[in-house]
């Protein structure tokens, strides 16, 4: 098992948003988007250094009341056109961890569970990054051509094709002394120089993009607050 170090974990939560206008304060199931991944952060394993990195007051005055420390970010890193690699290299640089992990804000089913798993995975193996993704082994194409099967041969079952992995981000992890070093190599830094590419349960991975997320997302939250489940039970079957 690696030696993680001193562990730093921020959820990026800048004041702007194109498609869904200030979303991470827009209120889903009751609470504010952000305050879901703040509080799933809060009850993992790994609670002591849990930044929201913002540019918002607002943001900042919630998370301080949730009870995360707050990463104010630079004017020059708070536009749309910032990229994942220059501010995850800024807290790199300002706050020295050994290993950052990353929280997607705008991921809300994400649970502390799937938090200290995802941690876990990333100890217990030789990567420098560690990306979840949502995977499928549905016959996939790119630019009409094929990527996960064989147009030469007769259609498969499913099971039978190499599974296709799509980054979601939901929870990223680095090695900071890597990502550090890839940065100042290449100007870039956070898909690594030896991944894993991690699948997670896909509605942990439901990101808030549209306004068709935010839909979809919260009945999937007033179901869980009232008691139903968002996970697979004992299956029932209709009878003659």
């Amino acid at each position: 098992m690696k030696e993680t170090g001193n562990i730093i974990m921020h959820i990026p939560a800048r004041a702007g948003s194109k498609r869904v206008k200030t979303k991470n304060l827009r209120l889903i199931a009751g609470e504010p988007l952000l305050a879901y991944t703040v509080k799933a952060a809060l009850q993992s394993l790994y609670r002591e250094n849990v930044y929201v990195n913002t540019d918002s007051e607002a943001m900042a005055q919630l998370a301080r009341e949730l009870g995360a420390k707050v990463y104010k970010r630079p004017a020059e890193l708070a536009s749309d056109t910032a990229t994942s690699d220059q501010y995850n290299m800024d807290i790199i640089e300002k706050l020295q961890p050994d290993t950052l992990v990353q929280i997607n804000p705008v991921c809300p089913l994400l649970e502390a569970s799937d938090i200290n798993n995802i941690i876990e995975v990333y100890k217990e193996s030789d990567v420098d990054t560690l990306i979840t993704t949502t995977s499928t082994q549905m016959q996939c194409f790119y630019r009409g051509g094929p990527i996960n099967i064989d147009l030469g041969v007769q259609l498969v079952p499913t099971q039978q094709n190499d599974p296709v992995h799509i980054c979601n981000w939901a929870v990223t992890v680095w090695d900071a002394a890597k990502f550090r070093e890839r940065y100042r190599q290449k100007g870039f830094a956070v898909f690594g120089e030896k991944r894993m590419l991690y699948p997670i349960h896909p509605l942990k991975a439901i990101k808030i993009s549209t306004e068709e997320d935010f839909a979809f997302a919260g009945s999937l939250l007033e179901q869980s607050k009232t008691g139903g489940q968002m996970s697979a039970t004992e299956p029932r079957y209709w009878e003659i």
